[in-house]
């Protein structure tokens, strides 16, 4: 029996539902922008960001020198809510692939095939990352598509926007690999999505505050979106600090040793 293709399979369905989705907000987003690029507007946009409080701009990741009539800006700009969205995605594929079967009741069927626990979650794991790949080379040939249809002659791009889909997807695993984890300790399959929203979004505001309010500004470390936010790695020319990499592999690492252990020594429901 071939786990990673059954799992794959499975998961189609809603990669094609996000996938559509988020292409078609992105496709929203990006039909703005001729207009955001002329003079005026870029001027009137400017000026209300600037009217918001610089601690408001910073939690948000709105510079005060945003400029959205530069192609690369306004697409950093959309990526931050597409970047959103998939860290949900990435954290829902993980918190629900290990736990479908046992609540579904056919966990017992699974078992009853010549494979181990270490192979199932391997292939699992292969598996959601694939499907997640394959989501975030759909939105980064989307993007590519509309900067060649909205670029000026000479404009370059496709460097720092492959860095910006290289970073996010990085944070990306990361949710994937804490899903995971936790898809070991759930006990119903109806939990995975509340769960998988409440770990994103508990980080995420973590994040928020720790651009509001200076003397917590280490909660930043607590919250993997901020550790890649589309504006901010254009802004820093696709640098990122050393030690938010090596917070992500850590996290990667251990979540994925983890899921292993856990898994490993569950008591399924069977």
């Amino acid at each position: 029996m071939n786990v990673y293709l059954v799992e794959t399979k499975r998961l189609i369905k809603s990669f094609l539902i996000w996938s559509i989705v988020i292409i078609i907000l992105l496709s929203l987003f990006m039909s703005f922008f001729p207009s955001m690029a002329t003079s005026d507007m870029a001027e009137l946009v400017k000026a209300k960001i600037n009217a918001i409080p610089p601690a408001m701009r910073n939690a948000f990741g709105i510079n005060q020198m945003l400029d959205f009539s530069d192609l690369l800006q306004y697409l950093a700009y959309v990526l931050q809510f597409i970047f959103i969205a998939a860290c949900i995605y990435a954290a829902i594929l993980g918190a629900s692939a290990l736990i479908k079967e046992e609540s579904e009741g056919t966990i017992e069927f699974l078992y009853a095939k010549p494979i181990s626990r270490v192979n199932i979650v391997t292939m699992k794991l292969l598996s959601n990352l694939t499907i997640l790949l394959l989501f975030n080379l759909m939105i980064y040939i989307v993007c590519i598509i509309f900067c060649e249809i909205f670029k000026e002659p000479g404009y370059q791009y496709i460097i720092i926007l492959t860095i910006m889909f290289k970073s996010m997807f990085a944070t990306q695993m990361v949710f994937l690999g804490i899903g995971f984890l936790v898809s070991t300790i759930l006990r119903r399959y109806s939990y995975a999505m509340p769960i998988a929203l409440g770990i994103f979004f508990t980080t995420y505001i973590l994040g928020i505050f720790s651009g509001v309010i200076d003397k917590i500004k280490w909660l930043e470390y607590l919250s993997p979106y901020h550790y890649t936010v589309p504006l901010t790695v254009l802004k820093q020319n696709g640098n990122i600090e050393p030690l938010k990499i090596t917070l992500m592999l850590a996290i990667i690492a251990s979540s994925i040793f983890f899921t292993y252990i856990r898994y490993y020594k569950k008591d399924l429901l069977i």
